[in-house]
């Protein structure tokens, strides 16, 4: 007969009414960066999550969750996939992720960017056999006073 696992209903209804909620499809996606996710909804819409989902991946990943309809906007992280074609967002049920109220259309998920070579920073170092000052320090723990006297430290010079 008929299967209803993650089936979309092209006019949604829900307790409240009529589900008209649209997701767009990111026109800019990078793996591990940010990008923005847009709908458009109506006053009656409930609050969703979003999955981004694949045909490659096991399970669709949770990249937002408890959305409100109304901010017709979010920015989230994308987490590190493989880049390519044919991934899709899907607004699904809070409470029941098998309800799937809207799917975009199929986008591109660019490589994450590489990481930028560090870049070497000099470390300042003393003159050799530069003495190092320490000054007299109060001490005070539970209640004891005294001081530790001024003394001059020699650093050797390094070997080369």
């Amino acid at each position: 007969m008929f299967s209803l696992t993650k089936t979309i209903w092209p006019i949604l209804v829900t307790a409240s009414g009529v589900l008209s909620l649209t997701l767009n499809a990111p026109t800019t996606a990078q793996s591990g960066s940010s990008t923005t996710i847009t709908w458009t909804s109506t006053s009656t819409d409930p609050t969703f999550s979003i999955e981004l989902a694949h045909p490659d991946l096991n399970a669709a990943i949770a990249v937002a969750n408890n959305v409100n309809p109304a901010n017709n906007q979010i920015t989230v992280t994308l987490p590190i996939v493989q880049a390519g074609d044919g991934y899709t967002l899907e607004a699904v049920n809070i409470t029941d992720i098998n309800q799937v109220f809207s799917t975009s259309g199929d986008f591109s998920i660019a490589a994450a960017p590489s990481p930028s070579p560090s870049s070497s920073t000099p470390i300042a170092s003393a003159p050799p056999s530069a003495p190092i000052s320490v000054a007299s320090v109060p001490l005070t723990p539970s209640g004891v006073s005294g001081s530790l006297p001024a003394s001059s430290l020699s650093v050797p010079s390094p070997s080369v």
